[in-house]
């Protein structure tokens, strides 16, 4: 089968921490080429398009995560094993990705009316630098956009946003015997964080039931200070992060929360490591999303590309979700559902 051949070539290139970019891109662009797409800009990323006045466009990330060493198989070649598809990336994303583009394959994209753009991106599974470099090139998205992360089929149409910190407290260090008042770093970072804690009560009034969690949520990643228990500490670092349900307002409550509060803990720098707005669309087409995919819209349970993006997004892609796990698959039934799935939804939007 040609699906399984794409989605070969596709593992055995290894994009962790975008190691072959350079070569999955070339690969890309040559696959879309032979086509009739054309290029439209390439860095490490790639942008490819078909038709005038592209309406709709695909986005898929190329960087893999590290595979764990205690793999069954080798995750950079892929393993058909019974009704699956084993390798680093067969979930997450480069099962969606060799679906549109076997997808595309099967489409007569000379019947098409309106035009089609593929935007592949690098370094989603860390910064969002591929998309951040799109965005900053002004790439047109045009009026839809398909994500194509893992949601087993499932029409996805919003995400919680994402504000992270990164905290550091500084003190004196000094006996245990003779604390100096105020200068622990240790102390102040939990009298700062229990002031951020208060803002639990705050969130849980305003609950959207799209979520399993409902609510805004407060995370406290790490917490690294001092040295021993006779000393007093000198220096702190915390990593906070929030995840937002609906309201873009609420990171820019929180921001003022935090400011508010290093000015009452004069000894605390924070440095904001990451802000993503949430995401969400009610789009009327997304019925005909749900009757296309045969199940019924969700959120989608992580941080996508999607949240960067103003226009008509969904994020969708074979399942199941197995994304960043040992022996990562995908279902060979699924992928070939992800396959139909946008050959229909090019239809509706593109013919």
């Amino acid at each position: 089968m040609e699906i399984e051949k794409i989605l070969k070539e596709l593992i055995e290139i290894n994009t962790v921490d975008d190691l072959e970019n350079k070569k999955i891109i070339d690969y890309l662009e040559k696959y879309l080429k032979d086509l009739g797409f054309k290029t439209e800009y390439k860095s490490k990323c790639l942008v490819m398009s078909i038709g005038t006045n592209p309406t709709l466009s695909f986005v898929g990330h190329t960087d893999v995560v590290k595979a764990s060493d205690d793999w069954d198989y080798n995750p950079f070649k892929l393993t058909i094993e019974k009704d699956r598809y084993i390798g680093r990336g067969t979930s997450d994303m480069k099962g969606g990705i060799a679906a549109f583009l076997y997808a595309l394959k099967q489409t007569d994209l000379k019947s098409l009316k309106r035009g089609i753009r593929l935007c592949f991106t690098y370094d989603e599974e860390t910064g969002f630098a591929g998309i951040k470099e799109l965005l900053e090139k002004q790439i047109d998205f045009g009026e839809y956009t398909i994500v194509g992360e893992p949601t087993d089929n499932i029409p996805c149409i919003g995400s919680k946003g994402l504000l992270e910190y990164e905290l550091i407290f500084r003190g004196t260090s000094v006996h245990s015997s003779k604390p100096i008042p105020g200068e622990s770093s240790n102390e102040n970072a939990v009298f700062f964080l229990n002031e951020v804690l208060k803002l639990d009560k705050k969130f849980k009034k305003e609950q959207w039931d799209i979520f399993d969690v409902p609510y805004n949520t407060i995370n406290i990643g790490t917490i690294q200070g001092g040295t021993t228990i006779g000393t007093t500490s000198d220096y702190t670092k915390v990593l906070l992060g929030f995840r937002i349900t609906k309201k873009k307002e609420d990171i820019s409550y929180i921001k003022k929360y935090i400011e508010k509060l290093t000015k009452k803990y004069p000894k605390v720098e924070a440095k904001i490591l990451n802000e993503i707005n949430p995401f969400y669309n009610d789009d009327k087409i997304i019925e005909d999303y749900e009757k296309i995919a045969k199940k019924m819209r969700k959120p989608f349970f992580g941080v996508s590309e999607a949240s960067f993006l103003s226009n008509n997004c969904l994020v969708i892609g074979p399942g199941p979700v197995t994304a960043h796990e040992k022996n990562e698959y995908v279902l060979k039934k699924s992928i070939n559902e992800s396959v139909d799935i946008y050959k229909k939804i090019i239809e509706r939007i593109c013919k």
